[in-house]
């Protein structure tokens, strides 16, 4: 893998991941609607939108393997303002990947896909989609098309329910959902490294007191957590504290009776 596609390089999580990354790839090729000047001697920065196919399909010429980042996030987004980035530009670099003959791929889904299952309820790799927004309802479109472009196609797609990802745990709930930037950057390995992976889904979380999700599917493919996210609280009572939704979606949840 000479040289790795990431969308939404300028994102919170891809700026998190963009130090890590650089270590461990020989070049990455970074593109976002937003420019971005701080480049490492191994990265180059390319910036456009992921809605122009064609723009797309110049990016893939030029790489072996892509971590799809790009995308809106929120609750309140509208079904047209998530159509964009989301839906259409998703679609854009599975096809643009399809064509440029690219097999492995990583697709950041999210745990807002399922984000309408209660607190205690068994979720796994095979829970079917429970959107909880128009972004989780994206999410879900786009494990849907990994899924077919997997099939159809013979790619290789990772497709990681990704929980809440940063440095601390900032509060109760996202104690069940965080995923350290290290522990992700070894699922996005994972999902960069299977030859005969075809479309899987996994959590993106590290080791927490009991997590929202079973995450047995990214053990199977041999995935070993590092960080415990009781050494990572901003706040030492965070445990203590009571839920504030009983959906594992929070907020994007709201309005449910």
């Amino acid at each position: 893998m000479n040289t790795i596609l990431l969308t939404g390089a300028a994102g919170i999580v891809g700026s998190l991941l963009r130090p890590l990354l650089v270590e461990r790839y020989p070049q990455l090729l970074l593109t976002d609607i937003v420019e971005i000047t701080d480049l490492s001697a191994n990265e180059s920065f390319e910036q456009g939108d992921i809605t122009d196919l064609p723009f797309v399909e110049s990016l893939t010429r030029k790489s072996n393997a892509i971590i799809h980042l790009a995308g809106k996030v929120g609750p309140d987004f509208t079904y047209e303002e998530v159509l964009g980035a989301n839906i259409i530009g998703t679609h854009n670099v599975f096809q643009a990947a399809k064509d440029a003959g690219i097999k492995q791929i990583i697709n950041a889904s999210s745990h807002h896909a399922v984000g309408f299952y209660k607190r205690g309820e068994t979720i796994d790799h095979q829970t079917p989609p429970r959107p909880d927004s128009n972004y989780g309802l994206s999410k879900a479109f786009s494990e849907a098309s990994a899924s077919c472009f997997a099939d159809k196609f013979a790619m290789n797609i990772l497709s990681i329910r990704i929980g809440f990802v940063g440095n601390e745990v900032i509060d109760e709930r996202r104690l069940h959902t965080w995923t350290s930037p290290c522990d992700l950057a070894q699922l996005i390995h994972l999902g960069l490294t299977k030859p005969d992976l075809g479309h899987q889904i996994v959590y993106g979380v590290s080791d927490n007191p009991n997590p929202f999700f079973d995450n047995r599917n990214a053990t199977r493919l041999g995935y070993t957590p590092q960080d415990r996210a009781l050494d990572h609280l901003a706040d030492p009572d965070i445990p203590n504290h009571q839920p504030t939704n009983q959906y594992i979606g929070g907020h994007f949840a709201s309005g449910a009776n």
